[in-house]
């Protein structure tokens, strides 16, 4: 296997992983607070720009399904993006980022 199926099969692997773990804590939440556990209720308070989050007296459960939300939401909008360049006899594979448009540099490979 060349460099370039190494690359896509890793990035693969890690997008898979995520959206394990991401489901697994969201399961564990769902079994938490199925289970009735409420323990010591937890508070969450965040702000981000010019919204407003509170969370208050929320179980433990609630949280947990919360992160594992989170996590599957943020693997599914960054997505699966790598760009394949070729140039001569070389062929170069590597992960997307937005705005960025320019070719690999050739000199340090």
């Amino acid at each position: 296997m060349n460099l370039s199926t190494h690359i896509i099969y890793s990035l693969i692997s890690y997008k898979l992983a995520s959206l394990v773990v991401g489901s697994t804590f969201a399961f564990m939440g769902y079994r938490l607070f199925m289970s009735g556990i409420w323990g010591q209720a937890g508070e969450l308070e965040t702000v981000f720009g010019d919204n407003k989050l509170v969370l208050k007296k929320a179980a433990p459960g609630t949280f947990f399904a919360l992160f594992g939300a989170l996590i599957i939401a943020i693997t599914l909008y960054k997505g699966l993006e790598f760009e394949d360049y070729t140039k001569g006899k070389q062929s170069f594979v590597e992960i997307a980022e937005e705005g960025d448009t320019d070719m690999p540099d050739t000199k340090k490979m």
